[in-house]
């Protein structure tokens, strides 16, 4: 997992590109834009990973339907913000 997806993370990534002299919407974009790269990975990782086993009729980890589909609308909400 990416230090990105981590929320205290990117608080602090915010506040330190601000200091640096970054506009706030232009740290926003630039944390946003990497935000959505390591959560798309994240997501099509556990789907992947998913996909491996059901092929290998390992049925020991379910797919997590609640955690696919928070993570597939926060994506389409970045996508919209991002453009």
């Amino acid at each position: 997992m990416g230090k990105i997806l981590d929320s205290e993370f990117r608080k602090e990534l915010y506040k330190n590109l601000v200091d640096a002299g970054y506009e706030k919407a232009e740290a926003q974009k630039i944390i946003g834009k990497k935000y959505y790269v390591e959560l798309l990975e994240e997501l099509k990782h556990s789907v992947d990973l998913f996909l491996n086993n059901l092929v290998k009729e390992d049925y020991a980890e379910p797919l997590d339907c609640e955690m696919i589909s928070k993570k597939f609308e926060e994506l389409k909400k970045l996508k919209e913000l991002l453009g």
